[in-house]
């Protein structure tokens, strides 16, 4: 037989048994539009973050204390001072983080307060825009910048501060509150993102009036640290820790993508693995529905190996049937699991205000329908094997 003579019979047996033929297609495509889509979110939110860590720059590392299993104590000017000795340091700049009670207007909240040395901090983080007013300068005593959701709140109708407008931090030093006010200079343009390169909701003031007012002395709560080069950044965080020691965080950019391509990675293998399970539900499906085929069409098996069919064309015409359901339930898959991924992610964004976004790539596409094309051949292997082993006097014969 030729082969369009093999595939026009497979077709004509799918059309003949439409309702199974759509059940079997279901069972693939739901596997397929599930791996789409988790897979999807999982790269795009990869994605994301490492976009929003080429904001602080592959030269740029961070030190501090606390988290990840780092030390409780302090770091310092004396500090500052010995990461600038190191080799192939540009630039090392001191940050104090705070969160304290604010009040602006009517309004008040908790938020976050950094205090840093103006220009130094512009170099390091690269998506600072200011929407209306000024940014810092390092001789401002009174003067803060506002995040746009510091001034402008998320729910809120109308923007509670503007330049010109007072802020009022409350700050417990040594069981007493102490209030300093500070005057609006500018108030930044929404640049979204998250972790430390998002300034939405920050209240900056310089490093001087961050220390007066939490009353740091020459305390700080981090450092900013800028490599001269991307091939000395690596070298220059393992000369910060053999520097200050083991249990401070020292956070690179190729460790953040190495600790998120290891963290997506893992939720990449167990979701697609275990959306994988019902493209294996759905082969167990095309075994079945094909085995009954098979016994429906032993008078037509018969018939066509009585005319002249070689077991090898009754073999290929059933493999092309199970192929064909592999390959259009991957490709409706594919399509749905697109769809859903925008759905998951516009969903995430409107409900819990989550910054999600789907990678559709081709190759995840493509991956997707070949295996829903390997499932549907594997599971109609045995099927096809048995209706192709049929001898043609007995299949005459069956009823």
């Amino acid at each position: 037989m030729k082969p369009w003579d093999i595939i026009t019979l497979a077709a004509e047996g799918i059309g003949d048994r439409k309702f199974r033929f759509a059940l079997n297609i279901l069972g693939i495509l739901i596997g397929g539009a599930a791996i789409t889509s988790l897979i999807s979110i999982t790269q795009g939110m990869s994605q994301e973050i490492n976009e929003q860590m080429e904001l602080l720059g592959p030269t740029t590392i961070s030190v501090s204390t606390g988290g990840f299993g780092g030390r409780g104590g302090k770091l310092t000017w004396r500090d500052v001072e010995k990461i600038e000795k190191i080799p192939n340091v540009a630039l090392v700049t001191p940050i104090v983080d705070k969160v304290v009670l604010i009040k602006i207007g009517g309004h008040s909240d908790y938020a976050q307060v950094a205090g840093i040395v103006p220009d130094e901090y512009l170099k390091v983080v690269k998506n600072i825009e200011v929407e209306d007013g000024r940014f810092l300068k390092r001789t401002d005593k009174g003067a803060a910048v506002l995040g746009a959701n510091i001034a402008h709140p998320p729910g809120e109708e109308e923007p509670i501060a503007e330049v010109g407008s007072r802020v009022a931090m409350s700050v417990n030093l040594d069981g007493e509150v102490r209030t300093s006010t500070f005057r609006v200079a500018g108030v930044l343009s929404e640049v979204g993102g998250a972790m430390m390169t998002s300034s939405d909701s920050v209240i900056f003031i310089t490093l001087r009036s961050a220390q007066q007012v939490f009353g740091l002395g020459s305390e700080v709560t981090r450092i900013a640290v800028e490599a001269d080069s991307i091939e000395t950044a690596e070298d220059v965080a393992s000369a910060i820790e053999d520097v200050l020691g083991e249990d401070v965080t020292i956070i690179s950019a190729g460790f953040i993508r190495e600790t998120v391509g290891m963290v997506t990675g893992t939720i990449e293998a167990v979701l697609g693995g275990v959306a994988a399970i019902s493209l294996v539900v759905a082969g167990i499906g095309i075994i079945n529905t094909m085995t009954i085929s098979v016994m429906e069409r032993t008078r037509e098996i018969g018939i066509l190996k009585a005319i002249g069919a070689k077991s090898r064309d009754v073999l290929l015409m059933f493999l092309s049937e199970a192929l064909i359901t592999g390959i259009l339930g991957g490709v409706i898959g594919v399509i749905i699991g697109v769809a859903l991924s925008h759905v998951i992610t516009s969903a995430a964004q409107m409900s819990m205000g989550i910054t999600l976004t789907a990678a559709l790539s081709t190759s995840i596409g493509v991956a997707v329908i070949v295996f829903s094309a390997v499932t549907g051949a594997l599971s109609g292997l045995y099927p096809a094997w048995r209706a192709a082993n049929l001898k043609p006097v007995e299949a005459l014969r069956y009823e």
